[in-house]
């Protein structure tokens, strides 16, 4: 997470670190909600690549 918060937010973990603990909550909620899409998708698409896949192998055998 503090990764993509200083990637993303150029929040440094120094900052973090200072916040109180209802922003930092707040801040946690929004970069969950954030990445939760991208993590979804990136799964779906493993999924589809691996059907794909196991389609090809079994389509030329």
């Amino acid at each position: 997470m503090m990764y993509l918060l200083f990637r993303h937010h150029h929040v440094l973990p120094s900052d973090y670190l200072k916040l109180p603990p209802g922003e930092r909550l707040v801040l946690q909620a929004f970069v969950l909600a954030e990445c939760l899409p991208k993590a979804l998708e990136s799964i779906r698409w493993r999924a589809e690549s691996e059907r794909m896949r196991r389609e090809e192998a079994t389509g030329y055998a």
